[in-house]
């Protein structure tokens, strides 16, 4: 009897394995096909170019506040990687505090976590 109970047993481990085997087998090109669909993407758009007047510059908190035509104003985040310029020569974030009233232009890239300034250009 003890043997019987044990070949049974044995039986429905060994079938339990290959259905398991050939289940996931069956499940993983589904799981292929939907991953490339779930990828996400690095940039949420394409840079874009505003012109306007330099309002504010928020050197510790790395923000700089334009205003358009309109008197829109938009805030752009600098990071490391922002190129500043200030008549045409090389220049950083804490010498932007001295150009406000400037005419400026700033090359960003719209993010979900803001825009994000590559170039700022002050003309003198």
């Amino acid at each position: 009897m003890k043997k019987l109970l044990l070949l049974i047993l044995s039986g429905l481990a060994v079938a339990f394995v290959l259905c398991s085997s050939i289940l996931a087998q069956e499940a993983a090109p589904a799981e292929k096909k939907a991953a490339p669909a779930e990828k996400p993407k690095a940039e949420f758009a394409k840079a874009e170019t505003i012109s306007g007047t330099l309002q504010t510059v928020v050197a510790d908190k790395k923000i700089v506040i334009l205003t358009d035509s309109a008197g829109t104003p938009f805030n752009f985040k600098v990071t490391g990687a922002t190129r500043i310029k200030v008549a045409g020569k090389k220049a950083k974030l804490d010498d932007l505090a001295s150009q406000t009233s400037k005419t400026a232009a700033v090359k960003f890239l719209p993010t979900r976590s803001g825009n994000v300034a590559q170039t700022i250009e002050i003309s003198q």
